[in-house]
């Protein structure tokens, strides 16, 4: 580079200021983030705030779904082409025919449709792509409120939100730097909401009254719980991809889980840095660095960049800019300017010294980090609540599980954590109109706590057994019943008969059959559970045809849509017992269909005597298996991702819940060939793959092909293959922890 080109760029960089107003971020429990909001507008003023606006514009799903109801067509048919719909853009749904193996049979559909002279689907697929990020409809932001001075109302356009009527401005976040305004993110926190949730089930049920602030952030029981890699519902560590690294990682103390954490971002994934640290931590690998200037900077981390900070000083000392310019260095990586940051980098390094190999060596980690990665006072930032979360639920269980279930802030569905509680021996307790409420609640029962990880650290507190607790189901889990429902139960709890009930509470006659069905008035029907055929039966004739001589004496005294039920108890512990007592199959799929939980028990027992006829493996058993051995896996589908990978490829990552666990399964290219459309829409499957053992703790099977389990047609495909039979693991099969995508 030409001497004075050279001085211009080093000028550039030197002379760069910051170009925006900086983003103030508040994480607050997400259950009071209303509450914050207006304590933001009574300390700056109305006319001085205002909440942002966002601009939700079509995505492909909602696209196929108006453009569906527009051609009229039947809203099973556009439920399920929608479903097979998978984060890509709507502009592309033609080309996603062609390409998307899941997307096969509805271009054959096309096609033959098109053959025959029908246009629809080619009308849905281009009216889709035309409605491709067009806006939809104007929302309040999640989080973001706006700060100015007394003229913000008449610098934007401002409207009622559905916060409790707070004036929303009509700008989003994109206009917010061109109008000069700042922006205030109040970033609602559900594991903010769940700990606190928790501390007070806690004191509400024992009277302890527990400290975060004191607790010991290097407990050995709960770097021994997160090492098991049974971390679900626990702070940022619960993904497929973070219990596999914690697996590998096994953290042992606060500074382990900053480094974990800090590890799983895109910046410290996408420039290769995971194995080599976890290769070097383990001594599998000798520490080495670029150059000894960057010794000191990259020691902690075992001459891996992991941190911003480290960017930072390697940015520093390798052009001399200081860190403040090197912050906007790195701000500029994976932009637009980067190529200029590259030749000013490596002309500033050659001046000072630094031979072309080292500069390639160094540019490669800079150019692959971008700036996806955290600093590491943000990590630890995050480590703090992780660790706290882990340690409520090594310590309380019930209660932390009860925490969770309020305020569900994970990303598996609620029925997975029931399936943690029953792992962790904590008793799930159905709904009960004279017990329930609308929260979540810890309720003693008899005898003592036995509940714990599978380390015993609760045995070993040496404080003496504990009052057991179980988790009592909320009302809101429900379907269908309002909250003015709730309301009265709650208020007129106890009681006494189903009449009573009926009178004070006046539940619609939809919500009182709802709640004969998942057991609700069990307690309340002489016999109880094993009489529940008979009152399900009796609400439900009572509701299709109530008798018209009752219907008529009760007409002036009942509100609208009540049931009017004739009997009164003593009518009721007469009946004859002509209803069997529902199978737990019909108990299950009941819970199910009603709340989305299965408290009786896990939906995969009516599936039992099928999986073990066709080889399935269950989830705690995986860990068992040799690496590379053929496996069976099934469950119901309860988390999906594709994220971005380094190769470009798609990967599409399924945890299936068998009861015992959660199998995470991989599907490339030829899997997701091979599966089709049942790879975004099967909520039962059955997986066939190999295990893949990355680390003493860490498994996931990398799949050949599924099966949808409510599809005979696949079953019956299925019944004809050869069940694989997977070798036990031998010794030494806990070497490297190098074999992984991560």
């Amino acid at each position: 580079m030409d001497p004075i080109e050279h001085d211009l760029v080093f000028e550039r960089f030197l002379s760069r200021r910051r170009s925006t107003l900086p983003d103030i971020d508040i994480d607050v429990e997400s259950a009071r983030r209303h509450e914050v909001y207006h304590r933001i507008v009574e300390r700056f003023g109305g006319e001085r705030t205002t909440l942002m606006s966002m601009q939700n514009s079509y995505r492909i799903r909602g696209a196929v779904r108006d453009a569906g109801l527009a051609l009229g067509m039947d809203d099973g048919e556009i439920d399920a082409i929608a479903e097979t719909m998978w984060r890509f853009p709507a502009g592309e749904f033609r080309e996603a025919l062609t390409e998307k193996p899941e997307l096969r049979a509805l271009a054959e559909r096309l096609e033959t449709d098109r053959a025959a002279g029908r246009r629809q689907l080619d009308l849905l697929v281009d009216l889709t792509e035309r409605l491709d990020r067009l806006p939809r409809h104007l929302s309040t932001h999640p989080c973001g409120i706006i700060l100015g001075d007394r003229r913000l109302p008449e610098l934007t356009p401002v409207q009622p939100s559905g916060v409790d009527g707070l004036p929303m401005s009509q700008f989003d976040k994109h206009d917010m730097d061109p109008m000069g305004f700042l922006k205030l993110d109040v970033l609602g926190v559900r594991m903010q909401s769940t700990i606190a949730h928790t501390l007070e089930e806690i004191r509400r049920t024992t009277g302890e009254r527990i400290d975060l602030e004191t607790i010991d952030r290097d407990d050995p029981d709960t770097y021994r719980m997160i090492r098991s890699t049974h971390t679900l519902g626990c702070f940022q560590i619960e993904s497929p991809g973070q219990r596999e690294l914690v697996g590998k990682l096994m953290p042992e103390s606060l500074t382990d889980l900053i480094v974990d954490i800090s590890l799983f971002r895109p910046g410290p994934m996408g420039s290769g840095m995971v194995t080599p640290y976890l290769e070097r931590r383990h001594g599998f690998e000798s520490v080495r660095v670029p150059h000894p200037d960057l010794a000191p900077i990259l020691a902690e981390t075992h001459g891996v960049t992991i941190y911003h900070e480290q960017v930072l000083r390697l940015l520093d000392t390798m052009t001399g800019c200081g860190l403040d310019r090197a912050d906007e260095l790195r701000r500029a990586l994976g932009s637009a300017e980067q190529p200029q940051v590259e030749e000013f980098v490596r002309t500033c390094a050659a001046q000072r010294g630094y031979e072309a190999g080292v500069v390639d060596e160094v540019w490669e980690v800079l150019a692959s980090f971008g700036s996806f990665g955290f600093c590491k006072a943000h990590g630890a930032a995050f480590a703090v609540p992780t660790v706290e979360s882990a340690w409520l639920k090594t310590h309380h269980p019930a209660a932390f599980l009860t925490g969770l279930f309020e305020h569900d802030p994970g990303m598996y569905p609620l029925r997975l954590l029931v399936a943690e509680a029953r792992r962790l021996g904590v008793p799930l307790l159905g709904m009960d109109v004279n017990r329930s409420t609308d929260h979540y609640r810890l309720e003693e029962l008899e005898g003592d706590d036995t509940s714990g990880t599978d380390d015993g650290a609760a045995a070993r507190r040496g404080s003496g057994p504990r009052r057991r607790h179980g988790i009592r189901m909320a009302l809101t889990s429900l379907k269908g019943i309002s909250s003015a429902e709730i309301a009265r139960i709650v208020a007129a709890r106890p009681f006494a008969s189903l009449a009573d009930l009926r009178q004070r509470a006046r539940p619609r006659r939809p919500t009182l059959r709802a709640l004969a069905q998942v057991g609700a008035l069990d307690a309340l029907m002489p016999g109880g559970t094993e009489r529940r055929g008979d009152l399900v039966s009796a609400v439900a004739e009572q509701t299709r045809s109530p008798r018209p001589a009752a219907a008529a004496r009760s007409a002036g005294r009942q509100a609208a849509g009540q049931l009017p039920l004739p009997f009164a108890e003593t009518d009721l512990a007469g009946l004859d017992a002509e209803h069997p007592a529902p199978e737990r199959q019909e108990v299950i799929a009941d819970e199910l269909r009603l709340t989305s939980v299965d408290v009786t028990g896990h939906v995969m027992e009516i599936h039992h005597e099928t999986l073990e006829q066709l080889g399935v493996t269950r989830a705690e058993d995986l860990l068992s298996l040799r690496s590379g051995s053929t496996v069976r896996v099934a469950g119901i589908r309860v988390a999906t991702q594709t994220p971005p990978m380094a190769s470009g490829r798609r990967v599409v990552f399924i945890s299936l819940d068998d009861g015992t666990g959660c199998a995470d399964v991989a599907f490339f290219d030829e899997a997701q060939g091979n599966t089709g459309e049942i790879l975004f829409t099967a909520q039962l499957m059955l997986v066939e793959g190999t295990i893949r053992r990355t680390g003493p703790r860490a498994v996931s099977i990398q799949a050949l092909d599924a099966w949808d389990l409510r599809r005979e047609d696949q079953l019956a495909a299925l019944r004809r293959r050869r069940v694989p039979e997977p070798p036990r693991r031998g010794r030494g099969q806990q070497g490297r922890v190098n074999a992984s995508p991560l």
